[in-house]
């Protein structure tokens, strides 16, 4: 069981201390809920671009080099992430450093100065990251697959942006961009790890606490009105095809969840799996394939990812298909279950080793489930899937009508992919 406590100060912002007495290690994670996906099409990439800008320098610290330089001299780790729905920055020091790296941090967050000069530089960055995902076979289906399935949406479009939007980008949207979403109803700040004197929670009132109370923001609702398999292809020479096929399937918030996790983790989460043996181990037709899932608070969507043989893409494509037909005819195994189950329970208890990782599963399910459970809870659901479960979950969403398929090759015609997944009943 963790220990932590839960505080919500006045304005709305929630704080979580959760001290962990076997490191020396101390990690401060500051949660935005905020993301790609409460953009409009004009702003697409709007908050990872702000993300970028949060490094470039505050009047007590003007440069990025004067940000980067403090945290290197006492060992510290911090970076920054921008996913759909919630933005994190953080970092890591030894706990005698938590004074410096959580000022440094905080006077980021909150004292930036978004230099016009800063900016125009940065846009190089940007785009040379968005340049490096559409090079990049295995990243750029990825945002295939997303313009397949949330076509015209934001969940479709780009998290780094498009080049033309980053191009006009301007100081001036990026602070109101800020002063809308980065409020304290819109903020879970975790601290784990080794304590020292330090008062936590004090920390981050002195901080935050002066931040003016604010409306929660909303964002635009999914639409989903597939009713048959689907196939978008980019076209690329590369030396192999990179795919993802997969199937809408259950919100983040669904109580079905855990039965959908255990799935996914006997199907491509392990060496184990059965994905990795009948494609990769049996037939060798390629050198990574693995199961995920895509969650979001209204939607989410079950993928399997493969780089295959350019030559064998639809017999690979086939053993994958009837990998997942099997799902909806055959109970698994007792022994599939419980390896499953018991992999799912390692990772999570492994992973609560370190001290970001405990940060980011307070902050995470505070943000997005507003509760926190303890991580044998967590597990204890997954003890709790049955068989039947499994193979229900895979009758009501593997079916035709939440069918896609994208990919990234050297590949024109897409009817000879939508033949096979024709052939899907």
């Amino acid at each position: 069981m963790l220990n932590y406590q839960l505080t919500t100060l006045d304005n709305g912002l929630r704080v979580i201390t959760a001290p962990v007495t076997s490191t020396k290690a101390v990690t401060a994670l500051v949660l935005f809920g905020v993301g790609s996906r409460y953009e409009d099409k004009t702003e697409n990439g709007i908050s990872h671009f702000l993300e970028h800008m949060f490094f470039k320098g505050t009047e007590k610290r003007p440069t990025t080099l004067d940000i980067s330089r403090e945290l290197d001299s006492v060992g510290a780790g911090y970076n920054a992430y921008t996913g759909e729905e919630y933005t994190g920055y953080f970092v890591r020091v030894p706990s005698e450093h938590f004074t410096l790296g959580f000022d440094v941090l905080t006077d980021m967050l909150l004292n930036s100065k978004f230099d016009a000069e800063e900016l125009a530089k940065e846009k190089g960055v940007i785009i040379e990251e968005i340049n490096m995902y559409n090079d990049d076979p295995k990243a750029k289906v990825d945002l295939v697959a997303r313009e397949l399935v949330y076509p015209d949406q934001p969940l479709g479009r780009n998290i780094a942006g498009e080049k033309d939007i980053i191009k006009n980008m301007t100081s001036e949207k990026m602070v109101a961009y800020k002063n809308k979403f980065y409020t304290p109803e819109n903020i879970v700040v975790a601290i784990a790890g080794g304590k020292d004197s330090v008062d936590w929670l004090k920390a981050v009132e002195e901080k935050f606490g002066k931040l003016p109370k604010t409306q929660k923001n909303e964002f635009a609702k999914v639409t989903e009105a597939q009713t048959e398999p689907a196939v978008k292809i980019f076209e690329k020479t590369t030396d192999q095809a990179n795919f993802i096929l997969g199937f809408r399937s259950i919100e983040r918030t669904d109580d079905r969840r855990p039965i959908l996790k255990v799935l996914t983790n006997l199907m491509g989460q392990m060496m184990s799996s059965r994905l990795f043996i009948e494609v990769r181990e049996k037939r060798g037709l390629c050198y990574y394939i693995n199961a995920d899932q895509y969650e979001f608070q209204d939607a989410g969507f079950w993928a399997v990812s493969a780089g295959v043989d350019l030559n064998r893409i639809k017999e690979a494509i086939k053993v994958i298909l009837a990998e997942v037909e099997k799902l909806k005819t055959d109970l698994i195994t007792d022994e599939e279950l419980s390896r499953a189950r018991e992999n799912l329970k390692g990772h999570l208890y492994l992973n609560l080793e370190e001290s970001m990782a405990v940060a980011d599963f307070l902050a995470e399910q505070e943000l997005l489930w507003n509760k926190i459970e303890d991580p044998e809870v967590v597990a204890g659901r997954y003890e709790k899937v049955t068989r039947e479960e499994i193979r229900q979950m895979a009758q009501e969403f593997f079916i035709p009508a939440n069918l896609n398929l994208a990919i990234v090759g050297p590949y024109k015609d897409d009817e000879k992919f939508k033949e096979i997944l024709k052939n899907f009943k």
